[in-house]
């Protein structure tokens, strides 16, 4: 994007625009500048818009202050901090730094909606527009518009079992074109019931068919037949060359013996009822109609339903639950072949059936569909010839069908077919046990195949020979879940054996258990940039698709989105990664000892231990790797000691110079730890602990020891710690589920004052601090309410009524920060919105500021005496000075 467009009033990276004028009149209008051109504010916009798209223009402009932050851009933070909104105050915030930055600006968009994890996609060029279609544990299918982020069509929601209550999740999705019609495959099995493949139409978004399940194939009557069953155990039997119906199903019922185990079948047949012997399955009997229900047939099973199928007056075949059938369980259905029918398929009558949709008929291996006019389709999965980049052309013989798509998907799904040619691909007998397949792509009429093995390498091989044809990728740590391949564009080689050939520059995208997403380039097998940041969880699924004639990645996450990332150009952004946690900061902890250099200590999910120079946010040395779930930090003579808590209850110490453990852990917790802080007790630095087991510990931080007996009077376990000094005495502040605070004077283990009490539910977080220089602290509770009280007098705090949790709920983390003399400013995160924290005036319960909206849930608060806060949310962390 030129410069000169800055001074243009219509110029879409104004700041003031950016922040003030509709999001998605905004993004269009970037979307139309070149990506390789366009400033760092065009940039940014795009990648924050995913955050602050549904937001005010308030919260907005804190939102892009916070990720230029995040993009190593301090210069761009504050001039979006101080762009005017009207209507709202200044922005009352500077963001100094952030540190562990997940930005990424190879993101293009984030789409959300689904619920649950997101465990498959593909894509599609349909009319004109590029489509991507998504499966989730949440039982839906969506269709998202590439170029505008939006969803295509209304959810598709495939039902939820009605014993159960867990929803169909769909676990597969594939693209095809079926007689001119653009469609996806979605394969999915709901509880209680068998799989299913539905066919999904990309035109309207409404479901048109399925594919239907197979259980016997034969020459009946000079004719060939399939027998078909539906979900609801209908039976139909197919003319394949006509795809006409034979004969009808007739609802039967099943009756059982008084142990409730299916004894009979009964129908109605020609206004009559007839009965069929099922004590014995592989028994003749079971074709020959009886007049009367057998002696020992009780009752009606509890879920009756079962179907037969007539044909000129003759059983052919029975569908019923499978209840007592070796190889199935219950819920799936069982299909009895019967009479004739049995005997053209070469089976014994009574014999029960497996059923599949991936059948041979007449040699050929086909898939049979049904449409909801009632048509029955054919295809057939081995005839095929090349058909350039979009993919197979395949035919059917049976019914003359139209050419169709067949997708790129692993040759371990069974419904993933590989179609043969002159020079087949290679097969999966060919290749090493220890390979997987990933998947296909046709690039110029070449075939390639994507492979994995137990090294965690990619291997891109050539379809027809089964060599590898470029090098391979190696940079996963585990194993590779998913790749797929994209043209990039064209490459003119300008040195070498090369030098002046002109190929399709290919682009790879792999996501690894490792949870890395990483880009390629093939010709060179070289990775390209840094993996994709900011996935929360897994990746399960990847595709590619082209996006205003770029290639795009699409992937599909744990973290219920779905991603799209541009793959043909540098990030954008000067973000400038700084190490940290490599997930969730789980908790953190600030020292600020006179006389020293502020220090923040964090806890990972990662396993890591990590310090942070708090003026600065850089790291103080390497990290120390342990499982903690709490850390604290003390100055222990000339040595800064973090004491660390573990899942087992165990306190730890470490020497921060030489990042190692001090001789003997510090046990006694009988239950898990979840407050931890630390003190100054008669010149002697400890840590203070408490836990589920409803008491708190005081423990020598030089030493390891336990300093007095533990501290009890709480009823229930402690939820909340903190530490603070008044009139020269250093105090311990617990809440508990008791409904209670309790103040401890640490020099003599003693309770100070009756339990303070107001609370009408457990206390959830706490913190002290002083207000019009009267040493307080201040609580919250699950029953949505902030109280202060008063550390000197042991009640609640004179003339200050309880304040509502903001954002409603229970309040997750709270700190007080107050800035060159000025209101002291409440903090607060709540459960309900985990990513938004709330400002307000603590004297007054006045807003001070929009709610402060995150990229992820925030974890934890930490206040600092120079009206700074630091905040802790998903991998990062970020200091906040009051303005």
């Amino acid at each position: 994007m030129a410069d000169d467009l800055w001074d243009s009033d219509d110029d879409p990276t104004d700041l003031g625009r950016l922040v003030n004028a509709d999001p998605d009149s905004v993004h269009i209008e970037l979307l139309a500048a070149s990506d390789r051109d366009e400033s760092t504010a065009a940039s940014l916009y795009r990648v924050s818009l995913p955050t602050h798209r549904t937001l005010s223009a308030a919260q907005r402009r804190f939102v892009l202050a916070l990720d230029a932050a995040r993009a190593d851009a301090e210069e761009l933070a504050q001039q979006l901090a101080a762009v005017e909104v009207p209507g709202a105050p200044p922005l009352g915030w500077r963001v100094d730094w952030v540190r562990g930055s997940q930005l990424d600006s190879r993101l293009h968009w984030t789409l959300t909606g689904h619920q649950q994890a997101v465990t498959t996609v593909d894509t599609a060029q349909v009319a004109g527009r590029s489509l991507a279609v998504t499966g989730s544990r949440d039982g839906t299918v969506r269709i998202w518009d590439l170029t505008t982020g939006a969803e295509a069509f209304p959810a598709l929601r495939l039902g939820t079992d009605t014993r159960s209550s867990l929803d169909a999740e769909v676990d597969r999705v594939a693209t095809v074109t079926l007689d001119g019609r653009d469609l996806a495959l979605l394969r999915h099995r709901q509880p209680g019931s068998e799989e299913r493949v539905l066919l999904l139409d990309l035109v309207t978004g409404t479901l048109v068919g399925e594919c239907v399940r197979v259980a016997a194939v034969a020459d009946l009557d000079g004719r060939s037949v399939v027998l078909t069953v539906e979900d609801d155990r209908t039976l139909h039997l197919w003319n394949t060359a006509t795809g006409a119906q034979l004969g009808a199903s007739v609802p039967a019922q099943l009756l059982a013996d008084e142990h409730g185990h299916p004894l009979a079948l009964r129908a109605e047949l020609d206004g009559t009822t007839r009965f069929w012997d099922l004590s014995d399955l592989s028994g003749a009997s079971l074709g020959t109609p009886l007049d009367a229900p057998p002696a020992d047939a009780a009752d009606e099973l509890a879920d009756p339903r079962a179907t037969v199928l007539v044909v000129d007056g003759r059983l052919l075949a029975c569908a019923f639950d499978a209840v007592d059938v070796s190889h199935l369980t219950d819920g799936d259905t069982a299909v009895v072949v019967l009479g004739d029918l049995a005997a053209a398929c070469g089976l014994r009558s009574g014999a029960v059936a497996r059923t599949s949709p991936y059948v041979e008929i007449s040699g050929h291996p086909v898939t049979l569909l049904r449409d909801h006019g009632g048509l029955l389709r054919v295809w057939d999965r081995v005839t095929a010839s090349r058909a350039g980049a979009d993919g197979w052309v395949v035919t059917t013989e049976e019914l003359g069908g139209q050419p169709i798509r067949l997708p790129a998907q692993p040759e371990q799904c069974p419904w993933s077919w590989d179609p043969a040619d002159p020079a087949p691909a290679v097969a999966a007998a060919e290749l090493d046990p220890a390979t997987t397949v990933l998947g296909t792509v046709v690039v110029d009429g070449r075939v390639f195949r994507l492979t994995t093995d137990a090294d965690h390498a990619v291997r891109v091989l050539d379809g027809a020979s089964g060599t590898e044809a470029r090098r391979p990728f190696a940079n996963h740590k585990d194993r590779v879940r998913a790749a797929a391949m994209a043209v990039a564009g064209q490459r003119v080689y300008g040195r070498g054996p090369l030098a002046g050939t002109i190929r399709e520059e290919l682009r790879a995208v792999t996501a690894g258990q490792d949870r890395a997403v990483r880009i390629w380039a093939t010709d060179l097998a070289r990775q390209i940039n840094e993996p994709l940041k900011g996935y929360a969880g897994q990746v399960w699924d990847v595709a590619t698709a082209t996006v205003r004639g770029y290639p795009v990645a699409v992937t599909a996450g744990a973290d219920h989105t779905v991603r799209v990332w541009h793959m043909w150009h540098k990030p954008a952004l000067r973000c400038t990664e700084i190490r940290g946690h490599g997930d969730t900061v789980l908790a953190a902890s600030i020292s600020t000892e006179v006389g020293s250099r502020p220090l923040v200590v964090t806890a990972g999910a990662d396993g890591t231990v990590r310090t942070w120079d708090l003026p600065y946010g850089l790291p103080t040395g390497e990290s120390i790797r342990m499982e903690a779930v709490l850390a604290a930090v003390a100055r222990v003579g000339e040595r800064r000691v973090v004491v660390t808590a573990s899942a087992d209850a165990v306190l730890r110490r470490w020497d921060l110079s030489g990042r190692t453990e001090l001789d003997q852990a510090m046990t006694g917790h009988t239950g898990r730890i979840v407050g931890l802080a630390t003190a100054t007790v008669d010149g002697r630095a400890v840590a203070v602990s408490a836990g589920t087991d409803a008491t708190v510990r005081v423990w020598d931080m030089a030493t390891g020891q336990p300093v007095g007996a533990p501290l009890t009077g709480h009823t229930s376990r402690i939820t909340a710690l903190a530490t603070a000094t008044v009139d020269g005495r250093a105090l311990a502040v617990t809440g508990s589920w008791d409904r209670t605070v309790r103040v401890w004077d640490l020099a003599n283990g003693q309770q100070l004052g009756a339990p303070l009490t107001g609370h009408a539910d457990w206390v959830t977080a706490l913190t002290t601090t002083t207000l019009d220089g009267h040493p307080i602290a201040v609580t919250a509770g699950r029953d949505g309410t902030v109280r202060t009280w008063s550390l000197r007098d042991h009640a609640p705090l004179a003339g200050h009524e309880p304040l509502p949790g903001r954002p409603a709920g229970p309040v997750r983390s709270l700190a007080v920060v107050t800035a060159d003399g000025g209101a002291p400013r409440l903090v607060t995160t709540s459960d309900t919105e985990p990513c938004q924290v709330s400002v307000r005036d603590l004297s007054t319960g006045a807003e001070l500021d929009a709610p402060l909206v995150f990229p992820a849930a925030v974890t934890a608060l930490l206040p600092h005496p120079e009206g700074r806060v630091v905040v802790c949310y998903g991998t990062e962390l970020a200091l906040l000075a009051a303005r």
